[in-house]
């Protein structure tokens, strides 16, 4: 070991929050990832995309964008991007021009991505129960931190 100063303030890295939300994130995407490739060809972020395109078309009234997307998600535009073409080229989304936004395209899901949301979807729900399990009654009160970490952030 090293005698010199660190420059870490904690010594016990279960007390550096940072540290512990990337192990913890990676944990989960890890687990999405062997779950949704093994029983749907598909990867975490695919996954992401695909249920925020759901999400969106079920729950607003607005068209659903690269842009809107982005920002629902927290991932950036050009992963967005990226992530519509492998979408768009496994026949999973489609995309059109937006009818009054010239720059824009709107995004779907075709039918077979509807049909693989709903299957892909039960698959998340099963690994996610078992992954958050250790929560147990403080599974609300960790969400409600979680949100309140995203909006002081936003």
């Amino acid at each position: 070991m090293r005698t010199d100063k660190s420059p870490f303030i904690k010594k016990d890295l279960r007390d550096d929050t940072g540290f512990l939300m990337l192990q913890v994130s990676h944990l989960w995407a890890d687990s999405h990832d062997k779950a949704l490739k093994k029983n749907h060809g598909i990867s975490h972020m695919q996954y992401a995309i695909l249920a925020s395109i759901c999400w969106l078309v079920y729950h607003t009234d607005s068209y659903v964008t690269q842009s809107i997307l982005a920002q629902h998600t927290k991932v950036n535009p050009m992963t967005v991007s990226q992530i519509f073409k492998v979408l768009e080229s496994k026949g999973l989304i489609y995309r059109q021009q937006h009818p009054t936004d010239i720059r824009a395209k709107i995004v779907n899901l075709t039918d077979e991505g509807n049909k693989l949301m709903h299957k892909a979807f039960k698959t998340i729900w099963d690994v996610d129960e078992k992954f958050f399990r250790i929560l147990e009654q403080d599974e609300k009160y960790f969400n409600s931190l979680l949100y309140e970490l995203i909006k002081s952030n936003n």
